[in-house]
């Protein structure tokens, strides 16, 4: 297991997540912007099989022509698990390590696919390379456990920050971070902001599962767990993450398992569409451009990120 950091002066200098093998990815040029979307219908089941010519795209307000587009299963998928196990989030560690080893198992179809597990607390810890095999990602899943030493903090913004600029920026084709947590971020030095900025920056969706004690779960389910007073304090962290960069937020409930989310993750991440598109010669530096992607068919959604950071 590793360190995960971009700030020395707080824990080991950053090693990069590697790959086992090398994978076939989408080769594209700097000037090329890539939008991951995932489109869905009225009945928030996602809508395959669409066209470059059904979507309409605007950066600043003006229309972009869509110079490259692919849907589905066309290109490799990467994604990271990202894992609380702060002290609010002892309780469920269990539960997460399995709901997680049947996920990687579905989702992992394909050699070309790779996934890697991180756990969050004062620490990020590497679990696991980015891999094709459940097996490893199975024996990384046990190695989480609660550890009182490191659990009085959890950075979560230090971890997405790090992960899309470090690890998932270097990677091409459809990509995403899967953070299970109750939102709450205590002890990043970087801004929530920011790691969204970054996030948005290298397109790296977040799917956010919001497992806590503010859940509708049952108490029993908390009998060690803090105090469900008030409202839920980090579910608004979990929604500002994901809207901004095109994911969504899922919450576990009595009636909605953290297994029944993964598969409708599962299902999202099959079935997301790659568009890019010419970044055009006018735009400026240092600066943040709205995003718009819509389909010409009103009556179908489109989850996509709202905008990115142009680097110097």
């Amino acid at each position: 297991m590793r360190f995960l950091t971009l700030f020395p002066v707080l824990l080991l200098a950053l090693p990069s997540l590697a790959q086992e093998a090398p994978v076939e990815t989408l080769h594209v040029t700097s000037r090329l912007v890539e939008v991951s979307a995932v489109v869905t219908d009225k009945t928030g089941e996602p809508r395959p099989g669409l066209t470059k010519d059904d979507f309409l795209l605007k950066q600043d307000g003006k229309e972009q022509p869509i110079q490259y587009f692919s849907q589905g299963d066309d290109l490799p998928l990467t994604f990271i698990v990202m894992i609380d196990t702060s002290g609010s989030q002892r309780t469920f560690i269990d539960d997460e390590q399995r709901a997680c080893d049947v996920f990687f198992e579905t989702v992992l179809g394909r050699p070309q696919d790779r996934a890697a597990l991180i756990e969050v607390n004062a620490n990020v810890l590497a679990h696991s390379d980015l891999t094709n095999d459940p097996g490893k990602l199975h024996l990384a899943l046990y190695g989480l456990h609660y550890d009182q030493r490191v659990a009085n903090a959890t950075r979560l913004n230090d971890a997405i920050y790090t992960l899309s600029k470090n690890v998932l920026s270097k990677i091409r084709g459809r990509k995403a971070i899967i953070l299970i947590s109750d939102g709450g971020d205590n002890g990043s030095i970087t801004k929530r902001d920011d790691a969204i900025a970054e996030a948005q920056r290298d397109n790296v969706p977040i799917y956010a599962v919001s497992y806590s004690a503010w859940s509708g779960l049952p108490q029993s389910a908390f009998a060690n767990s803090p105090g469900r007073s008030g409202g839920d304090p980090g579910l608004e962290n979990l929604q500002a993450w994901s809207s901004a960069s095109g994911g969504h937020v899922y919450q576990v409930s009595a009636g909605r398992t953290l297994k029944h989310i993964f598969e409708e993750i599962a299902q999202e991440l099959r079935t997301q569409y790659e568009i890019g598109y010419n970044l055009p010669a006018d735009t400026k530096p240092r600066q943040f451009h709205k995003l718009e992607l819509k389909t010409k068919d009103k009556s179908l959604r489109v989850q996509a990120r709202n905008g990115f950071f142009t680097n110097p």
